[in-house]
């Protein structure tokens, strides 16, 4: 077979196809805050809090007083005290619409560290409901999307206003 013109730009075009049905599976609301949930909690595990900070709303607030501001710092100070970490996710579902969506995770942590990072732990996995995060989609662009909120209603928590 000799490659011409035409059939260059047939196999280009067949390229580009398959490019866009890609990217439109890709981009779907549920894939995109499935994605954003599994790389929100890995920035946490890698206790990288400037990555969790960069998928909060300028809004976020949570039942513990949190904000975009002060979440990561919070996360932060509490996760200093362990020397490893490894938090595991077991989804309970995920609604979504095309401006809202809702995930639930159970998690459970794993780790060594001081009597604070064992309290943690402790807590964490007493929990017997999941954790809700509630994303919002920021903008046109079907993959901005930002965490508005996040509750779990029998986790308490000390009051921490003071410390950050």
């Amino acid at each position: 077979m000799k490659v011409t013109p035409r059939l260059i730009g047939i196999a280009g075009l067949l390229v580009a196809v398959a490019i866009a049905i890609y990217l439109l599976w890709l981009w779907q609301p549920e894939r995109q805050v499935a994605l954003h949930q599994r790389h929100l909690l890995d920035a946490a595990q890698d206790r990288n809090w400037k990555k969790v900070g960069r998928f909060l709303s300028a809004d976020y607030h949570d039942r513990w007083g949190f904000t975009r501001d002060t979440a990561p710092q919070a996360g932060g100070e509490v996760f200093r005290h362990f020397f490893t970490l490894e938090v595991r996710v077991q989804s309970s579902g995920l609604t979504v619409n095309r401006q809202a969506a809702t995930a639930f995770d159970r998690l459970t942590l794993d780790g060594t560290g001081t009597f604070v990072a064992q309290e943690v732990v402790s807590r964490v996995n007493s929990l017997s409901k999941p954790f809700k995060f509630e994303w919002r989609r920021a903008s046109s662009w079907p993959w901005d999307w930002k965490l508005v909120s996040v509750d779990q209603q029998e986790l308490r928590l000390p009051d921490v206003s003071g410390f950050l």
